[in-house]
């Protein structure tokens, strides 16, 4: 059996891939002997450790669209859409609160300081605190108090900390990061899109950006990825895709400091949104795949 140091980045409903990958760790006999996570990260990798996940993964699977409209508690504060609340205590009845230094996983949830931009490191206190502060993406959730500081999302500086997961000698360092940006790619497919405008007078443009784009984004991304179709059409698409960029950022200078024995890609662009969490299961599946293809290549060194 061979331990594992797990590291898990940031990345919304992305990160419900990492619910696959620990589950294919553990097929395999991994043991998994610390965890460290940022933001959705630090939920999965909290749950895990608290011995949850089986029971988060069932009630995750039962969500609806509805049931996530539910979960959203509208804040009236200027700063924040939603207070944040509501889902953690929703997870809470089937994951009982517990301290982090109780775990009996070593664990650690990364938040960030407002005013100060400091990293700020939870290795004790109660655990949902921890993963309440670490999932405080600016403008979404609220920000939360904690000892005189104003806490946000913590992948705003470190997005996948590798250098945050406690070590034993001989472990593993696997890293799972959701915010790829492949540039070439992307460029690809602007390109492709751009022909295609350009060669309007040959058929309908809509009927052939129906028809090729989707064969492109089946060929070239998969079809659980969303295009960076329209990322300048809209407030929010240029928030969102600042943020990938700003992850996907600091994720590549994370993993040059700190290289993982075994590093998981998956692109930023896929699962946005509410599709995203409606797609659970679609993108457990994924996480799972994507870990079994990188200990592949690890076994067969």
């Amino acid at each position: 059996m061979k331990n594992v140091a797990l590291a898990l980045a940031s990345g919304g409903p992305r990160g419900f891939a990492y619910i696959g990958a620990i589950e294919e760790l553990e097929r395999r006999g991994y043991k998994i002997t610390s965890i460290s996570g940022a933001s959705a990260g630090s939920l999965v990798g909290g749950i895990y450790a608290a011995g949850g996940l089986e029971a988060f993964k069932a009630w995750l699977f039962g969500l609806d669209p509805l049931k996530i409209v539910q979960l959203m508690d509208p804040s009236l504060s200027k700063n924040s859409l939603v207070k944040g609340e509501k889902i953690i205590e929703a997870i809470q009845e089937v994951v009982p609160e517990v301290n982090i230094e109780d775990l009996p996983i070593p664990f650690t949830a990364i938040a960030t300081d407002l005013f100060t931009g400091e990293e700020v490191v939870f290795r004790e206190g109660p655990l949902f605190q921890a993963i309440r502060a670490s999932i405080s993406i600016p403008s979404m959730f609220k920000a939360v108090k904690w000892k005189g500081r104003t806490l946000i999302d913590g992948g705003m500086v470190n997005t996948l900390p590798l250098n945050r997961v406690q070590r034993t000698p001989g472990d593993i360092l696997v890293g799972f990061n959701v915010n790829q940006i492949d540039a070439a790619e992307i460029q690809g497919f602007l390109d492709s899109r751009a022909a295609l405008v350009e060669s309007k007078k040959e058929k309908p443009l809509l009927e052939r950006l129906d028809t090729t784009l989707q064969e492109f984004m089946l060929t070239r991304y998969g079809k659980e990825n969303r295009l960076p179709v329209g990322a300048d059409d809209n407030f929010a698409s240029i928030l969102q895709r600042g943020f990938g960029i700003m992850n996907c950022t600091i994720a590549r200078m994370g993993i040059a400091l700190t290289p993982p024995d075994i590093l998981v890609d998956m692109p930023f662009d896929s699962y946005h949104g509410v599709y995203g969490y409606t797609h659970a299961p679609e993108i457990v599946e994924r996480g799972r795949a994507l870990m079994a293809e990188q200990l592949d290549l690890y076994e067969n060194r």
